[in-house]
């Protein structure tokens, strides 16, 4: 994984340029695809203590290689995780040693930031760690789970998320070691406390003269902000809104009970503990009758406004059925070889793939252009369908305290729902159905039909007949490779054991694709296995959800007619989620299915 590291400022040594702070690695997501949460670098931050510091070629530091004593520059130390504004926007930053304060690396470090051109070039980590595929932003991403181990950190031209050197201080002597910060360097640190955005200007305004504040110095004064603003609130916190833009003072007895729901729902709240006790706390209805005319009219007006006691408890379900849809796990690995869009109606949705142009002749002098064959076009279709169903929470469940059943609806809930889409998805696979141009997706006429068990040499000929499949009409290769290894769970140590290094310095061939195994947990044939180009690359299968909402909706019933707070004595609850999805390119994919 490479990351980049836009900061850097010099520290004093008596030696100028023998020291330097520099940002390591900034949670979030990074412009190759990785998402880094605030909660793996403060974890991980420790382990930069004494990694070493190489300058390479972006080509050697994304291969792994140059680490070549001649190359070492230095090594890390000090290092800590800094917190950010909000949430996954922290950084670890480090101190940077170099091995000689005089020699080429650090005169362009020293060059580049007398002449404003920093951003020339950054920091980048290569490291190991876990991932696991997920959604940020709309976008798939690999989201760090854990940073295990850190081979070093390079200095590069072009680091991974686009960083560069922004920030230079030179400690003053005279003053014992005073890192006084510049403007802009105030301006960050104020705006990640997370301070009302008034207080934050103010604090910005009064530390505004250049090189006349220390970090120290604003830190305490964010503090004696931070203490102003507490004495303000009952709880003596400073609660921020949705956004961070004021300060809430009052909670009001409905969000009370939202929260009371919230909690009793979350596995990891142990706050409220008894499904009888609370819906006795908001109704008032003692003799637990699930009538309206049994609660306590004035105490369900307070708790729950103008709404139903059964439409707050589904809003607490949804909430907590789509925070946990929205939890990576086994069913989540499909999202990494899809191409996920937006579709308006349940009409038949058309996805036409031209094909190219063959090679441009030579015109010679005085000669008329002629004509290209102009290509034709591939056209896929599918339309979404609803899916879903009903579930009930009843009285006698709230009454008799049933606090497992009721807590696992929302949990069971969004697991059928996230499992249903997995299977749909691998199913496409899986099935080699016939596809747009009336041939099973997998045949010898795509060129991309193994009938091998897998290994090394039979996963090295599916890469080469991916990378040959040509272009629609123009016949040009298009020399897209696999990034993913599909496998059932039998397959899986075999799979990944066949990326592991052996006890050789070198990787082999395979070893050193360094595919992505992603393990299919419901398949049950023992032997087949597949390979799914990067869907950034090409997009092989499209799946789209109904006005952009891939996450499953609850709706509540709630007929005026009905007369009584539990019809029938139940609450009815249905879950939603249309989405629909088909094969769109056949190059992007190769399966072996082995007798």
């Amino acid at each position: 994984m490479t990351v980049a590291s836009p900061l850097i400022e010099a520290l004093d040594t008596g030696q100028p340029g023998r020291r330097w702070r520099i940002r390591v690695i900034r949670a979030g997501l990074s412009g190759n695809g990785n998402f880094y949460p605030d909660a793996v670098l403060r974890e991980a931050a420790a382990r930069f203590d004494g990694v070493r510091v190489f300058v390479k070629g972006d080509a050697d530091h994304l291969a792994g290689k140059g680490k070549d004593f001649r190359n070492l520059i230095g090594r890390l130390t000090e290092p800590r995780f800094v917190e950010g504004q909000g949430k996954d926007g922290g950084e670890i930053q480090a101190t940077l040693e170099m091995l000689d304060a005089g020699d080429a690396v650090s005169t362009k470090l020293r060059e580049a930031w007398d002449r404003k051109m920093t951003g020339l070039f950054g920091f980048s980590i290569d490291a190991r760690g876990q991932t696991e595929t997920g959604r940020i932003g709309g976008r798939r991403a690999r989201v760090a789970t854990q940073i295990s181990e850190i081979s070093s950190v390079d200095l590069i031209v072009e680091p991974g998320a686009g960083g560069a050197l922004i920030n230079l201080i030179e400690a003053k002597k005279d003053h014992g070691r005073m890192d006084h910060l510049t403007e802009a360097l105030v301006t960050d640190i104020v705006k990640a406390s997370g301070l009302p955005e008034a207080a934050q200007q103010r604090i910005i305004d009064d530390h505004s003269e250049p090189e006349a504040v220390t970090e120290d110095e604003l830190r305490e004064a964010i503090k004696r902000e931070r203490d102003y603003l507490a004495k303000f609130t009952e709880s003596g916190k400073v609660r921020m809104a949705d956004h961070g833009q004021r300060v809430h003072l009052i909670e009001g007895r409905e969000d009370k009970t939202a929260k009371m729901l919230d909690a009793f729902f979350d596995p990891e709240d142990r706050s409220v503990t008894s499904i009888r006790q609370t819906y006795l706390d908001i109704t008032g209805d003692r003799r637990f009758t699930g009538t309206v005319r049994g609660c306590d009219q004035s105490l369900m007006r307070e708790a729950l406004g103008t709404a139903s006691f059964a439409d707050v408890l589904g809003d607490s379900v949804a909430r907590r059925m789509v925070k946990d849809y929205n939890k990576p796990n086994v069913f989540d690995a499909w999202r990494a070889i899809v191409n996920v869009v937006p579709v308006a109606d349940f009409r038949t949705q058309e996805r036409a793939r031209f094909g190219g142009y063959g090679d441009l002749p030579i015109v010679a002098e005085r000669d008329p252009y002629t004509e290209l064959a102009s290509p034709t076009d591939e056209k896929a279709s599918y339309a979404i369908a609803k899916r879903g169903g009903t579930e009930n929470i009843s009285l006698e469940m709230i009454t008799n305290d049933d606090v497992g059943a009721v807590r696992r609806v929302p949990d069971q809930l969004s697991r059928a729902a996230k499992r249903t889409i997995s299977t749909f998805v691998f199913d496409l696979i899986k099935d080699n159905p016939v596809i747009y141009d009336t041939v099973n997706l997998f045949h010898a006429d795509h060129g991309n039909l193994g009938s091998t068990a897998l290994s090394g040499a039979t996963v090295a000929a599916g890469r080469l007949a991916m990378r040959r499949q040509t272009e629609k009409d123009s016949g040009e290769r298009i020399g897209i490779g696999p990034r993913y290894l599909l496998v059932p769970d039998t397959l899986e140590e075999t799979a990944v054991d066949l990326f592991r290094r052996n006890t050789e310095n070198d990787k082999t061939f395979v070893q050193s694709l360094a595919l992505e195994v992603l393990p299919v947990w419901y398949w049950t044939d023992a032997n087949n296995w597949y390979l799914a180009a990067d869907p950034m690359d090409i997009t092989s299968i499209e799946i789209g959800f109904l006005g952009g909402n891939e996450e499953p909706e609850l709706f509540v019933q709630d007929s005026p007619t009905v007369g009584s707070l539990f019809s029938n004595d139940t609450v009815t609850y249905k879950l939603r989620h249309i989405y629909g999805g088909t094969i769109t390119d056949f190059r992007g994919l190769f399966g072996a299915i082995v007798a």
